[in-house]
């Protein structure tokens, strides 16, 4: 058993009290400057992480105004049907330059194809379009994401957050 109530042995007054040597500042402050290297380079690099996170996040700016303008340019193409979500478009051009939206492929009008065929676009329910070239990988994507939101865990997240 202790013979103090904390357990622990009592501090000495004498050694609490030593005066710091010439040797002892001079550890101190090699300790003060390495830390100080320590979290300078800590700091340099969370802020690469947020710079390579800042150039990512300017590329997919980028990338959604190249798709907002092509979006655009599709939908002002003219056509002579109503466009509805989940369906396949087709761009195709005239000998005269002139662009317009179709409905059949060039593999349903087969040799007959009256004009250039310059691609294929669905329509999504958002009103955006994806050409036919990336739907592949847009439909891997959206399965991802519908598994991440079926996930409870992940819906989670949010609400433990809100408390």
């Amino acid at each position: 058993m202790s013979s103090t109530p904390t357990g622990s042995a009592p501090v000495l007054r004498k050694q609490t009290l030593k005066i710091a040597t010439p040797t002892d500042l001079i550890e101190i402050a090699r300790q003060i400057q390495e830390c100080e290297q320590y979290v300078s380079a800590n700091t340099c690099s969370r802020l690469h992480m947020i710079v390579k996170q800042m150039k990512n996040l300017k590329k997919e700016a980028e990338q959604i105004l190249k798709n907002c303008q092509r979006d655009i340019e599709v939908h002002k193409l003219p056509c002579n049907f109503v466009k509805k979500p989940g369906n396949t478009y087709y761009v195709y051009q005239r000998s005269d330059g002139t662009k317009y939206l179709g409905l059949l492929s060039p593999e349903e009008w087969g040799p007959s194809c009256p004009s250039a065929f310059l691609g294929a676009y669905k329509l999504m329910p958002d009103m955006t379009w994806v050409p036919e070239t990336e739907l592949q990988d847009w439909n891997k994507t959206e399965e991802v994401v519908k598994h991440i939101l079926s996930t409870p865990s992940f819906l989670a997240i949010d609400s433990k957050e809100s408390v």
